[in-house]
């Protein structure tokens, strides 16, 4: 018990450490780069964030666990809307009124509405959808790179006294702590819940699925402490669109996914409405304030308060 809360304390130290300079660095790449930070943020911010979910569920499927790379993606997924949008939404107002958080919005319903039909029809995914998951992760991965900064954007980046390298350096070092904090806490964590004979299910979609949003959870808070709030609603939506594209399409190329019956039942239902309530707001134009936020904040806690009471 000792060792696993000091493990947790270890491994928070480093999160946070990790999010005071992956900010700051990533906003001087896109500077460098003459590109949107927006980009940046998802393909460094929300591309690095999500590789623990990549690799999680990756060794959940070379050990046949298909429940924990369900559990795992899906958990992430509503964590990241319902908690890390709404810890993000309850320091400072997000706008939501960004062309491009739309455009990302729209792809996330897509691939979104593309893993649900065959995980309620067939009753896993089939090999076609994680070829068709890499592909689009691909295809998108190369357009955000072909997007050009305009003259305001650059403007209006503050992190002008970093260097390139050093900018590198801040980004690069700020993924791998967020990632190696986070499996810390992550290890920390199931070894208590496995001590308290928590299903493997469960275990996925909240402590695991938890655990692998830390980072997401640092990258979001530390933006805003930037005064750089365009970044956060950006690299939230992102890494739920790696989680999916890679963290499934990825893993369904070396292994069989059947989707468990419980996580039909609750887990997808869940990750399928709060995605479409978000993507709703952002069309609307609804700014996520500290009523959205709350409102986000109750979800998740009823949500835990009904896994907990099923896996009992």
């Amino acid at each position: 018990m000792i060792t696993s809360i000091l493990i947790l304390a270890i491994g928070l130290a480093i999160l946070l450490t990790a999010a005071h300079v992956i900010i700051p660095g990533t906003v001087s790449i896109a500077r460098h780069l003459q590109i949107p930070p927006h980009v940046v943020a998802v393909l460094l911010i929300a591309a690095g964030t999500s590789a623990p979910e990549l690799v999680v569920a990756l060794q959940a499927a070379l050990n046949n666990a298909p429940q924990i790379v369900w559990g795992n993606i899906i958990g992430s997924n509503i964590t990241n809307i319902l908690v890390v949008l709404s810890i993000t939404g309850l320091i400072f107002p997000i706008s939501t009124g960004d062309l491009a958080i739309r455009r990302d919005m729209i792809l996330l319903l897509c691939i979104t509405i593309l893993i649900s039909i065959p995980a309620y029809y067939f009753n896993s995914l089939p090999l076609l959808f994680g070829f068709a998951l890499v592909f689009i992760l691909t295809f998108y991965s190369f357009y955000l790179v072909s997007q050009q900064s305009n003259e305001n954007e650059i403007e209006n980046n503050t992190d002008r006294d970093l260097t390139f390298k050093r900018s590198l350096i801040y980004s690069f070092a700020g993924i791998i702590g967020l990632i190696f904090g986070a499996d810390l806490i992550i290890k920390g964590a199931v070894e208590l819940a496995v001590g308290l004979s928590i299903s493997k299910t469960v275990i996925g979609l909240t402590i695991i699925a938890f655990g692998t949003s830390l980072p997401e959870i640092a990258a979001a808070v530390a933006s805003l402490f930037h005064r750089r709030i365009d970044m956060a609603l950006g690299s939230i939506i992102g890494s739920n669109i790696f989680n999916i594209a890679a963290g499934l399409g990825i893993t369904r190329l070396i292994s069989e996914l059947e989707v468990p019956n419980d996580m039909l039942f609750l887990g997808m239902p869940i990750m399928i409405l709060v995605t479409i309530v978000l993507a709703v707001i952002i069309f609307i134009r609804f700014p996520i304030g500290r009523f959205v936020s709350s409102c986000f904040l109750s979800i998740y806690c009823l949500f835990l308060w009904i896994n907990m009471t099923i896996s009992n």
